[in-house]
């Protein structure tokens, strides 16, 4: 029988954290982002009309799910693929991605 420690779920830990970054919700936001869709909340919204989010709302009428579009998108300025421009009064929050002028040579 095989038996996990908790050394083994430390050690499997970051792998499926890295692993998350490829998933269809991620590669999905870094194809509105490329369609210049750069407001989490838009990206959020078209998520939601896509399917793919529920369209569960705060009472301020804020998708339940704009929490986990930020973090997926936070995770990919860490990961350098998208930049962070700004937050919008915190109503809103902005990101591109990362202009490479090495691909213009």
């Amino acid at each position: 029988m095989n038996q996990i420690s908790f050394d083994n779920l430390f050690e499997e830990e970051p792998k499926n954290s890295s692993s998350s970054s490829t998933s269809p919700l991620h590669t999905t936001i870094l194809e509105l982002l490329e369609l210049n869709i750069t407001s989490a909340l838009e990206i959020c919204e078209r998520l939601i009309k896509d399917g793919l989010l529920s369209n569960e709302r705060f009472s301020t009428n804020k998708p339940k799910a704009y929490p986990k579009v930020c973090v997926i998108l936070d995770e990919m300025v860490l990961h350098n693929s998208i930049e962070f421009i700004e937050d919008k009064d915190r109503s809103d929050r902005i990101y591109r991605i990362k202009e490479t002028t090495n691909l213009k040579d």
